[in-house]
């Protein structure tokens, strides 16, 4: 709330829980992944905690009575994690009586980018994130220290997979 009113009406886009690969979260007790990056994170550990998800919706959706918000949910992989996900922020807004507020997910996973046409209509935005993006087109670890140069956000496919991203969220 305090952030929407600093914005004096500006919108605000507030993502959704994501615990990146490269972080730990000892508070909330997370099992030990050998690959954390292909593991539980995103909407796979808000779908599967949803203690996690509601809390942060209701939080959310009380915020929204305060200013133009919108929802953002990391890591998405298929169409079912996104009905679940507006499934829960239905349940959560109706109960609150809250406005409805912009869904949106972030593409960051080359199965989202390569589908975004069908995507699309289930949401009311993409934020693409390069970074995982990148990481997973060009199956290099961001963090190594040998290839950590080459994952080049610039690169064609990465930059094709954006491309018809952005397509998919215009059309």
């Amino acid at each position: 709330r305090d952030t929407l009113a600093a914005l004096g009406g500006r919108p605000l886009t507030i993502r959704a829980l994501d615990i990146g690969g490269d972080k730990q979260v000892p508070y909330l007790d997370l099992p030990h992944e050998e690959n954390p990056f292909l593991g539980v994170r995103g909407a796979r550990l808000l779908l599967a905690r949803p203690e996690l998800l509601r809390t942060q919706l209701r939080a959310l959706y009380r915020a929204a009575t305060h200013g133009p918000l919108s929802i953002m949910f990391p890591m998405v992989t298929e169409l079912s994690e996104v009905a679940a996900l507006r499934a829960e922020c239905e349940q959560v807004r109706s109960a609150l009586n809250a406005p409805v507020v912009p869904l949106g997910i972030m593409v960051e996973v080359p199965a989202v980018a390569v589908m975004a046409e069908r995507f699309a209509p289930h949401v009311d935005f993409f934020s693409i994130g390069t970074n995982d993006l990148t990481q997973y087109v060009l199956a290099m670890d961001r963090q190594h220290p040998q290839l950590a140069a080459q994952a080049d956000p610039l690169n064609p496919a990465v930059l094709a997979l954006i491309g018809s991203t952005a397509k998919a969220a215009n059309a």
